[in-house]
């Protein structure tokens, strides 16, 4: 499911419906700009952006949230595993000072070259297409190798108290909230979460959107600190 989401998915719409893309929809309609503003609002408040920062944004897809960002930050570089969605990113998010990987997050996260080079991590929208067992995985190699990554913002997760609700509004009886190869993906409580990023090593602070905000009913979101 998380490759056709990702993969080709995005190939089924306009080339400039960024949005659309990465899925960033209610009932197939794009969320509106005031949306995507509160979220920009969320990210760069949470992770004090600065232009002495380098941003990691695991999980970037077209770079469209992104691009709101650079000019906060010395450096972005953003790292997705969908060569469709970097080749849009590349193509009208692309200025100076800003760089695309071709890589899974696990690939890039255990493999990469010079990790002490990140000051700030986003993973956004992305989180629910990890297993639990590969999220800690890659949360602990964090942990231990980009170590001057200090604050790490980890938004939109789904929120396994209200799978039922959300569930159960669609009609759907039978879901496994574990299965990150799900339509959503893999739900956490936000209890266990911040357990796990605990037991890691970071302090993990709970955060939600207003309630205006189109997925502030089963959603929510986390910042790491060291």
């Amino acid at each position: 499911m998380k490759n056709y989401i990702h993969k080709e998915f995005p190939k089924t719409v306009g080339r400039r419906d960024f949005w659309k893309q990465i899925k960033r929809t209610v009932n197939g309609q794009e969320v509106s700009e005031k949306d995507i503003s509160r979220i920009v609002t969320q990210v760069s408040q949470n992770l004090c952006l600065r232009k002495s920062d380098h941003l990691l944004d695991l999980g970037c897809g077209n770079g469209a949230l992104a691009s709101n960002f650079f000019s906060e930050v010395g450096y972005y570089t953003g790292v997705d595993f969908s060569e469709y969605l970097l080749d849009v990113a590349k193509e009208f998010f692309n200025p100076e000072g800003v760089k695309y990987i071709d890589s899974s997050v696990e690939s890039f996260v255990n493999n990469c070259d010079n990790p002490s080079e990140y000051t700030k991590i986003l993973i956004y929208g992305v989180m629910s297409y990890f297993g639990r067992e590969g999220f800690i995985q890659i949360l602990t190699k964090i942990k231990q190798d980009f170590i001057n990554a200090k604050c790490i913002f980890i938004g939109n997760i789904p929120n396994e108290l209200k799978a039922e609700e959300f569930y159960g509004n669609r009609g759907v009886l039978e879901y496994d909230v574990g299965d990150m190869n799900s339509a959503i993906g893999t739900w956490w409580t936000p209890e266990g979460l911040l357990r796990c990023c605990n037991e890691i090593g970071f302090k993990a602070e709970l955060f939600y959107m207003p309630t205006c905000f189109y997925g502030a009913k089963y959603r929510y979101d986390i910042r790491l600190t060291r």
